[in-house]
C-alpha cells in the first residue's frame, strides 16, 4: 500500500464570520478546542506558499499575546 495522497494548494484562505463557524470560541471545552486547532493545522499545512485568515475584529486570538517590551 502506497503513501496517502496529500492535497496541497498554492494558497489557503480561511474565513471566519457571520456566515461561517468560529475558528475558536472561549466557551468550547478542551476537546472541541483541540479539534478546532487540529483542523486549523491541517488547513495551514496544505498551503505551499500563502495562508490568509479573514476574521472579525473581535475574534478570539489564535495565539497568545506577545509579552510587552519596553
Amino acid at each position: 500500500m502506497g503513501a496517502p495522497e496529500l492535497k496541497e494548494f498554492d494558497g489557503v484562505v480561511t474565513v471566519e464570520g457571520i456566515y461561517s463557524s468560529k475558528l475558536l470560541d472561549a466557551r468550547w471545552d478542551a476537546r472541541r478546542t483541540d479539534e478546532a486547532r487540529r483542523l486549523l493545522r491541517v488547513a495551514i499545512t496544505r498551503a505551499r506558499r500563502t495562508v490568509v485568515f479573514i476574521r472579525p475584529a473581535d475574534a478570539l486570538p489564535l495565539t497568545p499575546p506577545l509579552p510587552a517590551t519596553g
